[in-house]
């Protein structure tokens, strides 16, 4: 997973959009269903190779994301002691999620960034980091709207000059889900007054796009398989949490 943003739309909702960028090779993963594990329904498409996932979202009133590497671009060192992609499944199915990233043993994991988003008394987003030796976590404003950009395929400058980008564009005039769509599946021109967040490289490219329109009441999941062009819907109802007004 390399680039994920977040749109606030309300106390309680918001837009989380993601594009997938992995190699030409790699096989195309499986659309967007409904699962259940342990007793948690969740929607997600799940990597047709290591049958984890990316991206998904719980009944839980949970959202969570996953962008390859840590702090800096690394060398993997295989073998792991499981993909990145179980990480992202466990932090769905956690009853507390906080509990689970302080108590987890991530040691020999490969280095990752996670986004988890909660809308139970409030709406929180934690950003977690594990940079293959440590873990780092931030509390993020969800009224703001964030950007972030895998440091495995994007260097710091370019990362910066991708974020102010997008956020000058999304500043310029109110924005709704069918454009921050078109902006994520636009190439990314760096040089041009163009916006775009799709990536085309010799060996690597955007393969999904994967956009979440979330309330405190459901889960509307939209999955662009780019390789094949198709389009697939999944839609999760969510535990209604009381929210004050």
């Amino acid at each position: 997973m390399c680039t994920l943003t977040y749109i606030p739309l309300s106390s309680t909702s918001y837009l989380f959009t993601s594009n997938r960028d992995e190699r030409k090779s790699r096989s195309s993963a499986f659309a967007p269903t409904i699962h259940e594990k342990n007793g948690v329904s969740f929607i997600a498409p799940i990597d047709s190779q290591a049958l984890g996932t990316w991206l998904g979202a719980s009944e839980n009133s949970r959202v969570v994301c996953l962008l390859n590497g840590g702090l800096k671009a690394h060398i993997p060192t295989p073998p792991y002691k499981h993909s990145r992609g179980k990480v992202v499944i466990d932090s769905l199915l956690a009853v507390d999620i906080e509990l689970y990233l302080t108590t987890y043993d991530f040691n020999n994991v490969e280095p990752f960034t996670l986004i988890v988003i909660e809308n139970k008394d409030e709406l929180s987003i934690i950003q977690f980091i594990w940079d293959g030796q440590k873990s780092y976590q931030e509390f993020l404003d969800p009224a703001s709207p964030h950007i972030w950009s895998s440091v495995t395929l994007y260097n710091s400058n370019q990362t910066k000059k991708r974020k102010e980008k997008f956020l000058d564009w999304l500043s310029s005039s109110e924005k709704n889900a069918q454009e921050i769509l078109e902006v994520h599946e636009n190439l990314d021109h760096e040089d041009s007054s163009t916006i775009g967040l799709s990536m085309q490289r010799p060996q690597y490219c955007t393969v999904s796009t994967t956009q979440l329109k979330v309330t405190d009441q459901r889960v509307d999941m939209m999955y662009h398989d780019r390789n094949s062009t198709q389009k697939d819907f999944a839609h999760l109802p969510l535990t209604v949490y009381n929210h004050e007004s």
